[in-house]
Order: structure tokens, then C-alpha cells, then sequence
């Protein structure tokens, strides 16, 4: 893409920042200068007004219709409450550690994929917290604030972001590239019975994880981190099993049971949210171990495949056990949750294989 810059030196003019996520672009509320200090930042549908250009002034982020730049408010990271990014009055650069930016490549899609048009915006006083978007409670809210996040190697759409030149907006009509909104998946009606428990590793997304986390206790030698090993340089099961019974579900309906879980703590839930939910946060973990093993020699057999099948349905299976523990269970089926949990993380894991 012609009009995508990569980094600040690339690109001197104005520009729209639109999220990977939903398309939309980062703006001020107000193109006055008094009303818009300190106020927050949003990420909304674009309207092509000077609210939505930046530019570069060296490591700041310049707003168009104020001038004022991109702040961490109070200056302070916050895990427990959102960081905010506001807008500010630039401070001299000795001062101004929580108003410099830098800009990064390190994008992947749902299957670990490098998405080479995508960036990351992160904090030059911090660089492993970038810019991210509020989760919103609201599906039907079309503005985000804009924030700061700690960086997450998988599923991070919502941290990504396209450079596009003031004079090149009609690419702000054009629907965000990316694999995990569209792609569907075939699901497999076999089922297993392997009742062996695995350790889980430890999750790197502060976002998504629970309030309670729980650790499955091992009874073998293969965790979720060895079973990414065994297919990180591309491995084919030993077998597809029977599809003679085949469902699509698209990633998004797996993403909004995730986050009804572990984001919203919905104490109300189906057994097939428990399942999909606990599936995808096996199936995530799994996937970024395995990006992150990409670069380790490749030192492993084919017929160890069936032991990563294993380990990502008994740690589904034990991950929708505890969350039906923790759920309003008055209409639930713990043995439904664990069967369906047992069967989706294989629907998600041979997704992998078949994907380019």
C-alpha cells in the first residue's frame, strides 16, 4: 500500500491513524485549543476533518486542528485502572517522556502471521506498552478511548494501526485487511477421551486474564509451551478425524465469548460460551508459544503431533471446568461444557494447519 508509512521518518505530512480492528481513525473531540486540553483522545468512525490529522513533530504526535499532542495522562501506567492518552501542550524534550512516541513492525494476525501494512504505536518511556483501544462494553458504541496497554505478541488487533496520507482518504473507505473477521472454520464431530492433565504456561495478555487464574497440575512432561514446539515449523496431524459432521463458526463469535469471560466476567452463561470461551484461550496460549518457538531448531518427529491434541484438549476440558465452577450453573451441563470445550480447541488448532 502506496500511502502506508512505517516509521515517523517515512512521512512529514498529515496523516489519519486508523485502528486494524474496526477501521476506524484517532481523533480529538474539539479543534479548539483551550477545550481540548487535557481532554481524552478517541477512536471513532472517520469524518475527515483536521480532529483526525497528525503529523510528526520529531518523537510527538502533533493534532492538526489544536496542536496539541499526544499525552499519557498524569504520566503514570496503570494496570489496575486504563492508562488514558490525552492531549497536551508539547513540553520540552527533557520533560516530555510521557509525549514521545515511537512506532515498531510486530504485528501478527490470529495465526501468527506478520502483517507487514500493520504497526504498532508505543511509548518511547516505556516500549513495551503501545497504544490500544477501551474494551467497549457496548457493542453498539461506534467511539473507543484511545489508551495505553502493555503489548500483546497474539491477538492484537485492537494495537495495530495504518498510517494513511491526508491526500489519500479514500482508503479510509476501504474495509481493514484482516484474516481474523473473516475466516471461518470447519469443526470436527470426533471427540476424545484422553484424560491427561497438562501444565498451563503462565498467559503474557494482562487483558485477557481472569481474576482468578488457576494452574492445571501436570501429570506428563508436555506443556502447552512443548506442544507449540512440536508444530511450530508447520506439522501435520497423524489424523483429521471424521467430518462427517461440520459446523462453521466464524473467530469473531470465539473473541465475544472470550471476552464475555474473562473481560466482562458474565456470571451467566451457556455451555457452549463456557466451551468456546475456555477453547480459545487454550487455543491462544497454545498459538503464541508457538510463534515465539518459530525461531528454535527443528528437532522434532511427525507422530509427536497427536501429544500437542492431547495436551490443547485436556487444558480446554480443565479451563471450562473451571469456569463453569465459577458461573451461575442453574441451566448448565458441566459435562456438555467440557465435551463441546474438547472438540472446539481441535476446530480451532487444525484451523492452523490449514491456513498459508
Amino acid at each position: 500500500m502506496v500511502s502506508t508509512i512505517q516509521t515517523p521518518s517515512q512521512h512529514n505530512g498529515w496523516m489519519y491513524i486508523r485502528n486494524v480492528s474496526n477501521g476506524n481513525v484517532i481523533t480529538a473531540t474539539s479543534d479548539n485549543k483551550k477545550e481540548a486540553l487535557r481532554s481524552q483522545v478517541m477512536v471513532a468512525p472517520a469524518k475527515r476533518n483536521d480532529q483526525e490529522l497528525w503529523r510528526w513533530d520529531g518523537q510527538f504526535l502533533r493534532n492538526k486542528s489544536n496542536d496539541l499532542v499526544l499525552d499519557i495522562r498524569k504520566g503514570r501506567l496503570r494496570l489496575i485502572q486504563e492508562t488514558e492518552i490525552c492531549l497536551y501542550t508539547p513540553k520540552p524534550e527533557s520533560e516530555a517522556h510521557n509525549q514521545l512516541w515511537g512506532v515498531r513492525d510486530g504485528a501478527f494476525d490470529v495465526y501468527g502471521r506478520p502483517q507487514p501494512d500493520h504497526t504498532l504505536i508505543y511509548s518511547l518511556s516505556n516500549d513495551d506498552w503501545v497504544l490500544d483501544i477501551q474494551h467497549a462494553t457496548n457493542p453498539d458504541e461506534a467511539t473507543n478511548k484511545l489508551i495505553l496497554f502493555p503489548y500483546q505478541s497474539m491477538d492484537n488487533d485492537t494495537q495495530q494501526w495504518i498510517f494513511i496520507d491526508e491526500n489519500a482518504s479514500s482508503l479510509l473507505d476501504e474495509p481493514v485487511t484482516l484474516t481474523t473477521s473473516t475466516t471461518m472454520f470447519k469443526s470436527s464431530s470426533s471427540s476424545s477421551t484422553n484424560n491427561a492433565s497438562v501444565t498451563l504456561s503462565p498467559s503474557t495478555s494482562a487483558s485477557s486474564s481472569p481474576v482468578t487464574t488457576s494452574t492445571v497440575a501436570s501429570s506428563n512432561t508436555h506443556d502447552l509451551s512443548a506442544s507449540a514446539e512440536l508444530f511450530a515449523h508447520g506439522l501435520s496431524p497423524a489424523k483429521r478425524g471424521s467430518q462427517s459432521s461440520v459446523t462453521l463458526v466464524s473467530i469473531e463469535a470465539y473473541r465475544e465469548c472470550h471476552q464475555n469471560v474473562y473481560l466482562e466476567k458474565n456470571p451467566r452463561l451457556s455451555d457452549k460460551a463456557i466451551a468456546m470461551a475456555a477453547a480459545y484461550e487454550t487455543w491462544k496460549k497454545w498459538n503464541q508459544e508457538r510463534v515465539n518457538s518459530l525461531d528454535q531448531p527443528d528437532r522434532l518427529q511427525y507422530h509427536e503431533v497427536d501429544k500437542i491434541r492431547s495436551c490443547l484438549q485436556s487444558t480446554a476440558q480443565s479451563e471450562a471446568s473451571r469456569i463453569f465452577d465459577q458461573c451461575d450453573q442453574l441451566s448448565n451441563h458441566k459435562e456438555t461444557a467440557l465435551c463441546l470445550a474438547n472438540r472446539l480447541v481441535i476446530q480451532l488448532y487444525e484451523q492452523v494447519l490449514t491456513t498459508p
